[in-house]
């Protein structure tokens, strides 16, 4: 029976030290461990960067990113919502929520990969009829040598993820702001709305009694009903409007109720004393804004991978290797091996040029973002003080004449110097005055939301 020769090491070799780069390619899958359980400060640095800017408490996170050590969402409900119940409720419940932190978990991988060692390659041979055998072992040094690179330009790359994350949770955060404004407006104008159906209702019904009695022309009667119908169709139209937004709100806070079960504030809050200015805002937009914090991270990615790729331009790939081969009865032969690949041809010009274009590409995505992060927060700051012009005139002038109106239509009406119809005319006119009130106090908060928004943060 042939004999089989195989190579083994001996004891006192085992004893020498190890290589560093052996002792990386054994500790690497540690390593990858670690790095895979760091997902959890990850999750832990969003919910940080989230804190500063909601102006809300953040619940904490588990690393699969589901919110933990928090009220029920079923409590929370309960209560009539405000601004920051609203915020607590989606961040706690919402699953599109879930599924953006867990991109965080795609970011962290290419870091344990990054950290991570090419498996060696072993080749085991054998040729029955000739007696031959003959084994290899193959690794490629190069992947060492890249490895902390690689790794560095994985973890930037992550931290431009972990903005990207948090400005998307923080975009989620306007929009329930905006949907409960939405709401709560919508709620005050199908109030008006019905009171002002109501009276038109009224005068209506009046003047069919007076023209039964003959004392009021066709044309005015038909007039009146006409009005009456108007009103009525603006309040069914109030009151789809009123469901829509309580459904959409449902949708902004990722919750299985009803808009219908929604408990919602009264009516909108009063305006604060002031606001801040423009060039206040552009300044903090460019601390807050995390779209941009991502951008500029971007940069500072491409320009490591640039020198990752510049360093090894030459010299993508190299292996050693240890082979051995015997034949049957003949002596066992060994011996190590290196190989590279000769750089005649590709000199890497092509990877050059790629991680080049890349960092030409997001420095200018950055310029573009920071040019339009200032027009953004010139056009928002705009209409807020157009909203706030707005609010104030109909607070200041129009809805004090439109009661005034009123007020001295029902003297005339009590000394029988105008009809009823002049009455009912006069507080539609208030109801009408009291809507466009409502509606320009939901646009100054909407304009103030968007603002947030532009600036990257909740403002003071």
């Amino acid at each position: 029976m042939p004999s089989v020769h195989l190579f083994r090491p001996s004891c006192r070799r085992l004893r020498r030290p190890l290589p560093r780069a052996v002792l990386a390619a054994a500790l690497a899958p540690v390593f990858g461990a670690c790095a895979h359980g760091s997902l959890q400060r990850d999750v832990s640095a969003v919910d940080d960067l989230l804190r500063e800017r909601a102006g809300v408490v953040v619940p904490s996170r588990s690393e699969f990113g589901a919110a933990i050590g928090a009220d029920t969402v079923a409590k929370l409900l309960a209560a009539p919502l405000t601004p920051e119940t609203a915020v607590r409720i989606a961040l706690i419940s919402h699953p599109a929520l879930r599924a953006t932190y867990a991109e965080l978990g795609l970011a962290r991988a290419d870091v344990v990969q990054a950290a991570l060692v090419a498996n060696p390659v072993v080749t085991l041979e054998r040729f029955t009829a000739g007696r031959f055998q003959e084994f290899g072992i193959a690794q490629s040094f190069i992947d060492l040598l890249s490895l902390p690179m690689r790794r560095r330009v994985a973890e930037a790359q992550l931290t431009g993820a972990r903005l990207r994350v948090a400005d998307q949770v923080f975009q989620q955060v306007v929009e329930v702001r905006h949907s409960l404004v939405e709401a709560v407006a919508a709620a005050q104008i199908r109030e008006i709305r019905d009171r002002a159906q109501a009276a038109a209702a009224a005068s209506a019904t009046a003047a069919t009694a007076i023209h039964a009695a003959g004392n009021l022309k066709d044309l005015d009667l038909v007039n009146e009903r006409a009005a009456a119908s108007e009103f009525q169709a603006g309040a069914i139209e109030a009151r789809g409007e009123s469901q829509s937004s309580r459904e959409r709100l449902v949708r902004a806070l990722g919750v299985s109720t009803t808009g219908a079960a929604l408990v919602l504030p009264e009516r909108l809050p009063d305006l604060p004393a002031n606001d801040p200015t423009e060039d206040t805002l552009v300044a903090l937009a460019a601390r807050s804004r995390l779209d941009l914090a991502a951008a500029l991270q971007d940069v500072n990615a491409a320009g490591k991978a640039l020198g990752l790729t510049n360093r090894f331009r030459l010299l993508p790939d190299g292996t050693l290797s240890f082979a051995g081969e015997g034949e049957d009865g003949g002596p066992f032969e060994s011996g190590p091996g290196f190989s590279i690949p000769l750089p005649f041809f590709d000199r890497g010009q092509a990877r050059m040029l790629r991680a080049q274009s890349a960092l030409r590409a997001a420095t200018a995505r950055h310029e573009a973002l920071t040019l339009s992060m200032r027009a953004d927060v010139r056009a928002a700051h705009a209409l807020l003080t157009a909203a706030r012009e707005r609010f104030d005139e109909y607070r200041s002038r129009v809805v004090p004449l439109r009661r005034r109106v009123t007020e001295e239509a029902q003297l005339q009406y009590n000394a029988m110097a105008v009809s009823v119809f002049g009455l009912l005319q006069a507080r539609q006119g208030e109801l009408n005055a009291g809507q466009g009130y409502i509606e320009a106090l939901s646009d100054y908060w909407k304009a103030r939301i968007q603002l947030e928004r532009a600036v990257g943060t909740s403002l003071p």
